[in-house]
């Protein structure tokens, strides 16, 4: 596992940007496409685990590989969010407050 990480970490450089050039915002939101590529092999091999488990009614087995099925499948299919698509859903959330308010001041 201390290999893993160390070769992870080995992805971003000193400057704080990752292999694909791109200069993460935060360093949780953002992983990189071999992390991403191998949360999603554990995610198959996982997967092939709990479906074995299941069959077998090994429940007690299943109910952990359940949990880290979708702890992995959260890593792999992370999604970053810009900070321009942030602002455009606040100013959704601030409009529709706004029409709430007013349609509460109409009745």
């Amino acid at each position: 596992m201390a290999a893993t990480a160390a070769q992870n970490m080995a992805y971003v450089s000193r400057n704080g940007s990752n292999t694909d050039g791109n200069a993460p915002e935060n360093s949780t939101a953002l992983i990189t496409a071999r992390q991403r590529d191998t949360a999603q092999y554990i995610v198959d091999m996982i997967l092939e685990l709990r479906n074995m488990a299941n069959c077998t009614k090994l429940h007690a087995v299943m109910v952990p590989l359940e949990y880290a099925y979708y702890e992995a499948f959260s890593a792999a299919n992370r999604v970053h969010v810009t900070a321009e698509e942030v602002d455009r859903i606040n100013r959704l959330s601030k409009t529709v407050e706004e029409m709430e308010a007013k349609a509460e001041v109409d009745y």
